[in-house]
């Protein structure tokens, strides 16, 4: 009966049918970062000898596609410098003539209330390096993805894995193939910032972030062979499948796709003014305005416009100390989206928020310190459950012993594997910014800093270094 059935069957990893607006269609090979956990099996998916069923396809639908979505996110919304000037300056009463304030270099990955001054600039050049191991506190090196079949009628047998699944017409849907993948995303950023002060009270910024991304996956695939019936099998390959002089099945395979990509993410445009302040206190609004001028199918762009308002409260002392608390609204994009059709939803809103404190070591050496937060709210998240897997036929009856045949009517226990799965729910990432600023001459700067994760909300890396320069004039 199984020998009737198609002797080819795909898998097809992106989606069972290709609609017309799927991003990663069946059979065409696309060079985009958010194809490559979709393609990693080829364009066709993933090929099986002697098939007699096909595997439900959940890697996208439901147990990586938020890690698709939740990688393309975060590496598009990465936490960013500020283009807040270290150096600030002040009309002095006798000369009339702006002057460098002697006051604290300033946060690095936070604002402060305090203008650069009327008609002054801020040129900065920033490179960061990120380093993602972790999504939802799950170890990216090994994500665990476990494919079942579907209900399905061979030969008029209605076949299901909660019904009938007995007897050698139906003992093939007991097969499950497990796969134990890896990922590894690496971000190399590097960013120019230009502030402008168009009065002693407002300054107008740009923060152009150029990035190269390198991700690579490789799935670790094994078909568990519960029937016994050797009816699922990879395609040989060289040392899998071409044993002779009989050729055995070939039931573990390695899968692995890697890809490079660089460009112009998405620049943020920020206007900031001092709403109000005396000799140490000072208050400021400010507005972002994210433009979606990046690639968000290469994992270098959200895709979606984005406001953010913000305020910054500030002292300065020889401590200066300063809060910023901002709430960002998104566009729709189609990394929030479904990929198989190319639809559309929106980002996820965040508050974002930072407080901490810069010290005046010296007049050349400020050290800062900074607690760096957002919630994110009703985002797609990833956690590890269990599948119970259909217990393993006992003989190649399956349960189902014909007429005058002594067999076994009872199966092995099955196993449990560990399996992605995802949710919809409100997280946090907190971080905390450690770093310096150093003034060699003059109003140049050099910047050193470093992120260090405090939970394991979203995609996370584990440390988060930056280097800068800066040049205010």
């Amino acid at each position: 009966m199984l020998n009737r059935l198609p002797t080819v069957f795909l898998l097809v990893f992106s989606c069972g049918i290709a609609f017309a607006q799927n991003l990663c269609p069946t059979g065409v090979r696309s060079d985009k970062l958010i194809c490559l956990l979709p393609q990693v099996y080829g364009i066709d998916g993933l090929v099986l000898t002697n098939s007699g069923s096909q595997f439900q396809n959940d890697f996208l639908t439901s147990s990586l596609r938020p890690l698709n979505s939740a990688l393309a996110r975060q590496s598009a919304l990465l936490p960013l410098p500020s283009p807040s000037s270290g150096i600030t300056f002040t009309m002095d009463p006798v000369s009339k003539l702006p002057i460098p304030s002697v006051d604290s270099l300033g946060p690095i990955m936070n604002d402060r209330a305090e203008t650069i001054g009327k008609h002054r600039v801020f040129l900065g050049l920033s490179y960061q390096y990120l380093k993602f191991n972790s999504l939802d506190g799950v170890d990216l090196k090994a994500l665990p993805v476990v494919f079942a079949q579907p209900d399905q009628t061979v030969n008029g047998i209605a076949c299901s894995t909660t019904g009938n699944n007995t007897g050698q017409t139906c003992g093939f849907i007991r097969d499950v193939i497990k796969t134990t993948n890896r990922l590894d995303l690496k971000i190399h950023q590097t960013i120019t910032s230009i502030s402008f002060g168009l009065t002693n009270q407002i300054d107008v910024s740009a923060i152009i972030p150029i990035d190269n991304v390198r991700m690579a996956i490789v799935s670790d695939a094994t078909i568990v062979n519960n029937s016994l019936s050797g009816v699922h099998s990879f395609q040989r390959v060289a040392g899998c499948g071409t044993t002779f002089p009989s050729l055995t099945p070939c039931l573990t395979q390695v899968f692995s796709s890697v890809r490079n990509v660089s460009g112009i993410g998405d620049i943020t445009l920020r206007v900031k003014g001092t709403a109000w302040k005396n000799e140490e206190t000072g208050l400021a609004l400010g507005l972002d305005v994210r433009v979606p001028t990046g690639d968000a199918l290469n994992f270098i762009g959200a895709g979606a416009a984005g406001i953010k308002p913000f305020v910054v409260l500030s002292r300065r002392s020889r401590i200066s100390t300063h809060v910023l608390i901002g709430y960002e609204i998104n566009g729709s994009s189609v990394l929030a989206g479904d990929i198989t059709s190319g639809s559309k939803e929106k980002l996820p809103s965040q508050l974002t928020y930072s407080g901490g404190a810069d010290i005046w070591a010296t007049k050349w050496l400020t050290a800062a310190i900074d607690l760096v937060g957002q919630q994110v709210f009703e985002s797609r998240r990833t956690s590890v459950t269990t599948f119970p897997e259909l217990g393993a036929c006992l003989d190649r009856f399956c349960g189902v012993c014909p007429t005058g045949v002594t067999c076994s009517t009872t199966f092995a226990p099955g196993n449990v594997d560990h399996n992605l799965s995802q949710m919809t729910g409100t997280y946090n990432i907190s971080s905390l910014s450690l770093g310096v600023k150093l003034k060699p001459i003059s109003t140049l700067l050099l910047t050193g800093n470093v992120l260090v994760k405090l939970n394991d909300g979203g995609p996370r890396a584990t440390a988060i270094p930056l280097i800068g320069v800066s040049y205010s004039f």
